[in-house]
């Protein structure tokens, strides 16, 4: 069907762009801007944009503190959010909810992506950061052209900012990424 080749089309130009994006990665010649960014206003709208994408019958709820700026590359922030997000659906169960938080302390500026979806076995933890690392291709609702390259393009974004990311799972029960950025 028409339908099938256009969404197989766009699967295949949005792989074609992370594989670019990760190839200039490689060869460190991304150009990156730094800006201040109003963290709290792009969040907000990569969690409109994937509310309006994604056809999963899950709940987005958000949690987002105002006047939260950063110094940061707002094209690759935007990736980072969009890439954690969409995971989120991706591997949450129908019904199911997705929870994002920004928030900061004293020190750092703390985003969360939470979800109550199938979760990460504990082994598998450590190499979901990988390049292609899925961690059951059988249980991955593929229809968004997830191709295992998310997580190692946020890992590598949150290097270039100076900030981390670390994952919490539990199996059955989902997932919590958390990124957070000095000040």
């Amino acid at each position: 069907s028409a339908e099938g080749v256009k969404k197989e089309a766009e699967r295949m130009s949005k792989l074609i762009g992370e594989l670019l994006t990760i190839s200039r990665m490689d060869k460190n010649t991304i150009k990156t801007e730094f800006e201040d960014v109003d963290f709290g206003e792009l969040l907000n709208f990569v969690c409109d944009e994937q509310i309006e994408i994604n056809t999963k019958n899950i709940s987005l709820h958000r949690d987002i503190c105002e006047n939260i700026f950063v110094k940061a590359d707002r094209f690759m922030l935007a990736r980072l959010c969009i890439n954690l997000i969409s995971n989120a659906y991706c591997y949450g169960k129908d019904g199911g909810n997705i929870f994002v938080s920004l928030k900061q302390d004293s020190e750092n500026v703390i985003m969360s992506v939470k979800d109550d979806g199938i979760g990460i076995a504990k082994d598998d933890i450590p190499k979901i950061w990988e390049r292609f690392y899925q961690a059951d291709p059988s249980r991955t609702t593929n229809e968004n052209g997830n191709m295992g390259l998310g997580l190692s393009m946020v890992k590598w974004i949150a290097k270039c900012h100076d900030a981390n990311v670390k994952a919490e799972s539990e199996l059955g029960k989902g997932s919590t990424f958390t990124f957070t950025m000095p000040k």
